[in-house]
């Protein structure tokens, strides 16, 4: 059980004279106790009472796994499988406890480091193998393979080579093959935690690669304005003049920057003059982009400035003001 957020969770409820209150979203379940409601397809197979005591509802196919394995020590009230019930009002899918889970306990900003640094070693292994001859589909299977081995689910697995690249920035992994130049798009998740990360490769693709320098000079500018303190409209106005430095004054329309993460792949979308105040121990998830190229990591925002989570130490680096950013794998070299 994650202490402080129940007790953040308990401060909720009483201001609005909740004496119980129930959670069934899968990233709340997951911020109280640390483990999985779901089965992969969004539908909660167990929730959360919490009052004087927080009691598991689950369903009796349920019962031994996820007093085993997700919610661990809990007492737990179990209902026949044909007859399991909604979760009672009030509860998480009338009322957003988004706020409530943005600033990340000590315990899941560790857990977050550990995530984070074994995703982008998984990924990186994988697209430093790949050639172009490869099919989309096949890299998109490493990857689903070197996450699970890990112990990381593949949330989201996204491929595009040389043929789709300009096209989707949401490419969904199809039988083309890689080519010259290609992207892979990861969220990965463990403990409801989701990290978030980009890695592109060339092998000789100039366009590709004058692209990816222009946008990871507009990630600087995101990146530079990321501080206790400011707001995400800020961090936004700062992109918005990026892109426009770069020559694509209007790119910013045509895909979401990032903004704040956790225990969704986005917790809270960053757009035009968003009042969200920034503060330490929030994550954050930048992706700017243009048509062929794109630059992603997980942060965690500090006093002391930005600690990369998703960082891999045998990845090609470039410096861009000061940071060490991924730089495009360019095949073999």
């Amino acid at each position: 059980m994650n202490l402080e957020a129940l007790k953040r969770l308990r401060r909720f409820m009483e201001e609005r004279g909740f004496p119980h209150f129930y959670v069934a979203r899968p990233e709340n379940f997951a911020w109280l106790v640390g483990g999985e409601n779901t089965l992969g397809m969004g539908e909660s197979v167990a929730y959360l009472e919490v009052g004087e005591e927080v009691v598991l509802h689950t369903s009796a196919i349920e019962h031994p796994r996820m007093v085993e394995e997700e919610a661990f020590g809990l007492p737990v009230r179990v209902h026949p499988w044909y007859a399991f019930p909604p979760p009672p009002s009030p509860n998480d899918l009338e009322h957003d406890l988004t706020p409530l889970r943005l600033v990340l306990s000590r315990e899941a900003r560790e857990a977050f480091f550990r995530l984070g640094r074994e995703a982008a070693m998984a990924v990186g292994e994988v697209v430093r193998s790949a050639r172009p001859e490869w099919t989309e589909y096949a890299l998109a299977g490493a990857l689903a393979e070197a996450l699970w081995g890990r112990g990381l689910r593949p949330l989201l697995l996204l491929v595009a080579g040389e043929e789709r690249l300009f096209r989707h920035r949401h490419p969904l992994p199809k039988g083309k093959p890689l080519g010259r130049a290609f992207m892979a798009v990861v969220c990965a998740g463990r403990g409801g935690l989701v990290a978030n990360l980009t890695r592109m490769a060339s092998f000789g693709h100039g366009e590709v690669e004058a692209r990816y320098r222009k946008v990871l000079e507009v990630e600087a500018a995101a990146l530079s304005a990321s501080r206790p303190g400011a707001t995400l409209g800020e961090v936004f106005a700062g992109l918005q003049e990026a892109y426009a430095r770069v020559g694509f004054p209007g790119a910013w329309e045509e895909h979401h920057q990032g903004g704040v993460g956790g225990y969704r792949s986005r917790e809270v979308v960053a757009t035009p003059g968003h009042p969200l105040v920034l503060e330490a121990g929030m994550a954050l998830a930048w992706n700017p982009s243009l048509a062929g190229a794109k630059v992603e990591d997980t942060f965690l925002l500090t006093e002391a400035g930005l600690l990369n989570l998703t960082e891999d130490p045998f990845w090609p680096a470039v410096e861009v003001e000061g940071r060490r950013r991924p730089d495009l794998w360019r095949g073999g070299g």
